[in-house]
């Protein structure tokens, strides 16, 4: 990771293919979902705050920084609830039709798709809200998924990516596709985005939440500091043109 450009204009000059680090040609493209491909910043905060279990939720969120609760659990003690305050699954449906994409990542998935390169996301947030990106067929979707009985009562959830865990899912993704993780281009925004940069081959921090650690910027192979996907595409498409 030779060159770190740090973007904040959409007429920004990019280095070109073969200046700008000496990574593979990415085979896959994964995003995280919250605060990234969508303009919300968490997924659970999202729920939390629609169905009022927000200051409860926070309590929780202690609980597990104090190591009294797992991942798992603390997903399932705020599906509980959310339960609790008669959420059900057509509440959770309403939420997802309400999640709006970022600006420009419609673009940057149709480019990622025309460059033949799957694409999927790695999300410590809710797979539930993730209907978004139907229209765009995304490889694979890892996350949390609320459970619901057949009447749509929330049963529980099934937790598949902790805030620490990307960088093995990441693993796990790539070696289930015969790849590496050299082969990846990632992009996040958040700390929950730190271990995936340290083994993506290409990574790009884009507009970054304001808990992450400073140094983290100088891990990454590109910062982008607007809110808009079209400087990440130009990215892709530099990354993909090495």
């Amino acid at each position: 990771m030779t060159t770190r450009p740090i973007v904040d204009s959409p007429d920004v000059s990019f280095p070109e293919a073969s200046t700008w680090g000496t990574n593979p040609r990415p085979e896959l493209a994964v995003f995280d979902f919250d605060g990234t491909l969508v303009d919300q910043r968490g997924g659970w905060l999202l729920l939390q705050e629609l169905f009022g279990t927000r200051e409860q939720g926070k309590a929780l969120t202690e609980r597990y920084r104090e190591d009294e609760l797992t991942f798992a659990e603390w997903c399932d003690e705020n599906a509980a609830l959310l339960d609790a305050r008669g959420v059900e699954k057509t509440h959770i449906d309403r939420a997802a039709s309400a999640v709006k994409l970022t600006r420009g990542a419609g673009g940057l998935l149709e480019t990622i798709t025309d460059a033949n390169v799957p694409f999927g996301t790695v999300s410590a947030g809710v797979t539930n809200l993730q209907d978004v990106l139907a229209e765009f067929e995304p490889a694979f979707v890892r996350g949390n998924e609320i459970r619901f009985d057949d009447a749509g009562a929330i049963t529980g959830v099934d937790a598949g990516v902790g805030p620490n865990e990307k960088d093995d899912v990441l693993e796990r993704i790539c070696r289930d596709r015969g790849i590496t993780t050299t082969d990846v281009f990632y992009v996040g925004d958040s700390h929950t985005d730190e271990e995936a940069f340290e083994v993506a081959g290409t990574s790009v921090l884009f507009d970054p939440d304001d808990r992450i650690d400073d140094g983290v910027s100088e891990t990454v192979d590109a910062v982008v500091d607007t809110r808009d996907l079209r400087l990440v595409e130009r990215l892709f498409v530099t990354a993909v043109g090495r």
